[in-house]
């Protein structure tokens, strides 16, 4: 086993053991957290921020100020409600059910860390030699080289689809 063996495994099991303990509901709603996060800086940030310039003296102050308000005011907003919504769960007759669910969604967020990691090994890997050099020995021996190559082209190929879509959205909509 290399070095990257190990990190993916610990990667992959803290996942599954940080989901075990708070179960699949919590897990989930977690996740939804950030997407709140991200909805509420795309709709509250422009008003928040022109709100804050006369306070804070500057622009670049004010928005940085109420960026991290909205982030900060929101993820723990969502993530109290995920976590007591979550405890309902854990304690109800499908609390078992919930937290072997918690378990592999735990996993897979393991999986998908681990996934973002080799890919910007990958990316620096490239910047610095020629992409068409072979990759390094401890990386094409490791044993979880091939699911994360397989993980890392799937994720690839899904943003490159999804830009071509909004490309084509976009072209349509300008004839």
């Amino acid at each position: 086993m290399t070095g990257l063996d190990i990190f993916v495994l610990i990667l992959m099991g803290g996942g599954a053991i940080f989901g075990f303990l708070r179960g699949f509901v919590q897990e989930a709603l977690s996740l939804m957290a950030w997407i709140l996060v991200v909805v509420a800086v795309r709709i509250l940030h422009t008003p928040i921020a022109d709100r804050l310039i006369a306070p804070v003296g500057s622009e670049g102050g004010a928005s940085v100020l109420a960026f991290a308000s909205i982030v900060i005011v929101t993820y723990a907003l969502g993530r109290w409600i995920a976590k007591s919504i979550g405890a309902r769960s854990r304690k109800s007759l499908l609390g078992p059910i919930d937290r072997v669910l918690g378990f592999g969604f735990g996993m897979i967020k393991g999986l998908i860390g681990a996934t973002l990691f080799y890919l910007l090994v990958i990316l620096v890997y490239d910047s610095i030699y020629d992409p068409d050099d072979p990759r390094p020995d401890w990386l094409i021996e490791s044993r979880t080289y091939p699911l994360l190559n397989a993980s890392g082209n799937a994720m690839v190929d899904f943003v490159q689809e999804q830009r071509e879509t909004i490309e084509d959205e976009a072209g349509t909509a300008n004839e």
